[in-house]
């Protein structure tokens, strides 16, 4: 058995081995300024999303070429008067407010349709309503789209913003999500995505056709979205320049983090359905399971009886995901927390494993709302 669970680390250690390799390539430069339509879905956010507002306001670009759309996702706290006192004082602001959601539309992917109809931009870049950005966020999204291949860019979003213990395990945590999704992007083979930072060029947008063909998932406006457009021929581009991140806050407790971590997996079972995701996808996405669950396998095993070569599974998947995430701070030009990830490394076998099987079963509660059935999600 130790053989099995050691063989599945391996291929994981080769797999991101190989995905670290891209990280050497080179970020485009241009000069050129598209127009660009920032959208933003906010629910119940007044405590922050004048913060997000603010950094929105100081961006270096050209004015005129740059707006701001913020749709009320049904908010039932002053979350609109913010953003209207906003749009008072600015008029690259405006603010949409979602009407009824139709039925087999998620709310959050309804409130970004309404948004994106409303949007004037070339350049339709989107972020989280509790995230904060630099003032060269909007340019460095954007570079990339001077290549007319790109189709997408992904940008990195960390989670955490103080200096606890708890901030800094999900910092690292989410480190690790970000690193995969831009070695997998430099690949020209994308893996994941993330709604809090990411930019579509409009015509790939429309040639997708929005988010009609998977509305009804509960997330999904970010990493299916991405799928759909590698399908139809465009690059997905990773941003790897410093001042591109969009920072959010982590979440707030441990149960929290567990029905964010739901969400991401909910549509595991769904990979295998969708016709526009890449079978290559598939079988990585197996992987990367098989061998959480081998780690994990081991690591329980070990503690029954103390032989310490059950853990030989670990220490592979540890050095792999070391190697690669420090290769990828390296290129953001970021510090690595070296004692934060050894912590991590010691449990993210078992959630990953853990959350990877119930995410497909489960319901999902996120912003006061449930996702629909698994049944009809997988329908659509």
């Amino acid at each position: 058995m130790i053989f099995l669970l050691t063989t599945a680390a391996a291929l994981y250690f080769f797999f991101l081995i190989w995905l670290r390799a891209g990280l050497s390539n080179e970020q485009p430069e241009s000069s050129n300024l598209p127009t660009v339509s920032v959208v933003v879905a906010a629910r119940n956010e007044e405590t922050v999303i004048g913060k997000l507002m603010e950094n929105l306001q100081a961006q270096e670009y050209s004015g005129e070429r740059l707006e701001y759309i913020i749709v009320d996702d049904h908010s039932n706290d002053s979350t609109a008067a913010v953003v209207r006192d906003f749009a008072a004082r600015d008029e690259r602001f405006r603010l949409v407010t979602a009407v009824e959601v139709p039925p087999g539309v998620a709310p959050k992917k309804w409130a970004l349709h309404l948004g994106v109809n409303e949007a004037k931009g070339e350049i339709l870049l989107m972020t989280d309503a509790d995230c904060t950005v630099g003032s060269n966020w909007v340019q460095k999204m954007t570079t990339p789209f001077s290549r007319e291949s790109v189709g997408m860019v992904l940008g990195s979003s960390p989670l955490g913003r103080g200096n606890s213990l708890w901030e800094r395990i999900i910092r690292v945590d989410s480190v690790g999500l970000d690193a995969l999704m831009a070695a997998g992007a430099c690949r020209n083979f994308p893996l994941t995505a993330s709604g809090r930072n990411l930019a579509v060029r409009r015509q790939t947008f429309d040639e997708a056709g929005g988010y009609k063909k998977f509305g009804a998932f509960i997330s999904g406006d970010d990493d299916l979205m991405m799928h759909l457009i590698a399908k139809n021929g465009w690059t997905v581009f990773p941003c790897l320049s410093a001042g591109s991140e969009a920072e959010s806050p982590s979440p707030e407790g441990f149960m929290a983090f567990i029905q964010q971590r739901l969400r991401f997996a909910s549509k595991g079972k769904a990979y295998y359905g969708l016709d526009f995701v890449d079978q290559r996808f598939r079988f990585v996405l197996a992987l990367i399971y098989i061998a959480n669950v081998s780690v994990m396998t081991g690591q329980i095993i070990f503690l029954a009886g103390f032989s310490s070569y059950w853990l030989l599974p670990w220490f592979i998947k540890m050095i792999a995901d070391g190697l690669l995430i420090t290769s990828y701070l390296s290129k953001m030009e970021r510090s690595f927390d070296v004692l934060i990830f050894l912590l991590n490394e010691v449990w993210h076998g078992l959630y990953v494993a853990v959350v990877g099987t119930l995410g497909s079963f489960v319901k999902i509660h996120w912003k006061g709302r449930q996702s629909q059935s698994k049944l009809t999600e997988a329908g659509n």
